[in-house]
């Protein structure tokens, strides 16, 4: 599965950095589907930053996922890659000015393991929803949401 998607932010590229280097901070909250999110070691984000996300999947079951952090450019770029829950990958967010505010560029590369492979594509259309969502969740933590 494979995604590339973006999504204008009206803040700066350092402000919308800091949101992502600390993102426990602000991941779990009333409609969101991260019930618990950890910081490993606590602090300044750099390469082998690790993060413990609890995420509901559905009524009644979660799953846990871990992500590290394998590139940072602050301000500019943050990579990880990703596994648990029966899936693993890469994501990298890049970002960028445009027209006077900060375009977040998301693209994630999973796939699942074991015997789910099977169910990537029903999967990816179902995570791709929800990784859009999550975008838009991260631009509505800047005022007025994303940006027109």
């Amino acid at each position: 599965m494979q995604f590339d998607m973006s999504v204008p932010v009206r803040c700066s590229p350092g402000e919308l950095y800091a949101v992502l280097a600390d993102i426990q901070d602000r991941a779990a909250g009333p409609g969101s589907p991260v019930r618990a999110m950890d910081k490993v070691p606590p602090g300044p984000t750099c390469v082998g930053t690790r993060w413990r996300e609890v995420v509901r999947v559905g009524p009644g079951l979660a799953m846990t996922m871990w992500s590290e952090v394998t590139d940072v450019v602050p301000g500019r770029l943050l990579a990880m890659r990703f596994w648990g829950g029966s899936m693993e990958g890469d994501l990298t967010y890049t970002l960028t000015v445009q027209d006077g505010h900060t375009v977040l560029r998301q693209q994630e590369t999973m796939h699942t393991v074991g015997w789910l492979r099977p169910l990537d594509p029903p999967l990816g259309r179902a995570l791709g929803t929800r990784l859009a969502r999550r975008l838009r969740d991260i631009a509505a933590m800047f005022s007025d949401g994303p940006a027109a």
